[in-house]
């Protein structure tokens, strides 16, 4: 168990604080610039409403959390180290915003090229995605650098990718409440119905997401993909996300009614802001079940050898290669032999999974630390049998 536990520690970073690489000062740095440039704006901003203020970090809240989980939750097998979850969060919502900020400049290039209407209606088309884009998409590289290791599948591109897209998206619509509609308590809430009720499920998660997928594509197809078709399939992935940024902010379809406005015109809202949203949450959705697929046939390849073995049994791959049942076995159990064996349960498929990685990246299946990692695994299903109630063929849905 000694030799797993030490091979397991080189497998992943399991924090953020990575002080050893540069890249880590890099982000700190940027982090703290940004952190203090935004409560600048937002201090300045506040003054008007302290109520409207307050209003919007609670709503925002209320979105931000289950998002936050969502998105976390998005890999099917190896979720991230939270500490670098957060980072993601928080380099979107201070980094990349206050970048952001600093790069508006370029809206002068292109009144310079269209005329000043020009770049009223389309500089946010044309300027912000690439901009904000190329910044929330450098907080995903960093990450990388930080923890490589944690980078592992397109998956993992896109869920940090999508996190920075979400603390992005929070201070931007905090911004906007403030400054655009009003931040009296009344404009609040009218701007959380536009850009969290109606336009929520579209917006900086897919398009970031999307980069981030892209960056995750590149960095981890080094082994079976040539550099042509990683560049292209990057590019591809990130520049839809671009596009549909571009898509989304272009003026073709209104989505504010003009005032003095009726209930019928704020009730087409939504309807207006999914004919801009809808194509690229169906494409995301798309993408996602793709890279889930793949991380199936990843789980299936590096356990197929190990079935029969100490490490894991068929019925128990059988379940942990779908997380429904993999919910619905602990459930079961946790109502037939309690919190600790579900818990048990729930640690024994971890401890699978981090099987299949050992067995993914050892030459011979006779490794030590291969050995040992099956041995823990029967450890842990021994210990679980021991619980009364709790047989091997029930515990694990068999």
């Amino acid at each position: 168990m000694i030799a797993s536990r030490v091979r397991l520690a080189h497998l992943h970073h399991r924090s953020f604080i990575q002080v050893r690489e540069p890249a880590f000062w890099v982000f700190c740095a940027l982090i703290a610039y940004g952190a203090l440039r935004i409560a600048g704006v937002l201090s300045e901003l506040s003054a008007a409403s302290r109520s409207g203020w307050a209003l919007s970090w609670v709503l925002l809240a209320i979105y931000a959390v289950p998002t936050f989980i969502l998105v976390y939750r998005l890999d099917l097998y190896e979720r991230e180290p939270i500490s670098l979850a957060l980072a993601a969060f928080a380099w979107g919502a201070f980094a990349a915003t206050a970048l952001s900020l600093d790069a508006a400049g370029w809206d002068q290039a292109v009144a310079q090229f269209g005329g000043r209407e020009f770049a009223i209606r389309w500089g946010p088309a044309i300027v912000a995605p690439i901009v904000e884009e190329a910044l929330k998409g450098a907080g995903v590289v960093l990450v990388y650098l930080i923890a490589r290791e944690e980078v592992d599948d397109a998956m993992d591109g896109f869920v940090y990718g999508a996190l920075c897209g979400l603390g992005f998206a929070v201070v931007e619509d905090v911004l906007y409440f403030l400054a655009v509609f009003g931040g009296t308590p009344s404009g609040v809430l009218q701007g959380f119905y536009v850009r969290v009720l109606s336009s929520g499920l579209y917006g900086h998660v897919l398009y970031t997401g999307l980069v981030g997928m892209g960056i995750g594509v590149f960095v981890t197809r080094r082994q079976d993909r040539p550099l042509r078709w990683r560049i292209g399939v990057a590019a591809a992935l990130a520049g839809t996300g671009v596009l549909g940024h571009a898509l989304w902010n272009a003026p073709w379809v209104p989505a504010m009614p003009s005032e003095p406005a009726r209930v019928a015109e704020w009730l087409m809202v939504p309807v207006a802001l999914a004919i801009r949203g809808l194509p690229l949450l169906v494409l995301v959705a798309l993408a996602v079940r793709l890279a889930h697929a793949r991380e199936r046939r990843w789980l299936d390849a590096a356990l197929g050898s190990e079935v029969g073995m100490d490490g894991i049994t068929a019925d128990e791959l059988e379940i942990l290669r779908a997380p429904r049942r993999r919910r619905a076995a602990a459930r079961a159990l946790r109502a037939r032999a309690g919190r600790h064996a579900a818990a048990l349960l729930r640690r024994l498929q971890r401890e699978q999974v981090n099987l299949a990685m050992i067995a993914d990246r050892v030459a011979i299946p006779d490794d030590p630390a291969l050995v040992s990692q099956r041995g823990y695994c029967r450890s842990l299903r021994h210990a679980l049998e021991a619980i009364p109630g709790a047989a091997t063929a029930e515990a694990t849905g068999g």
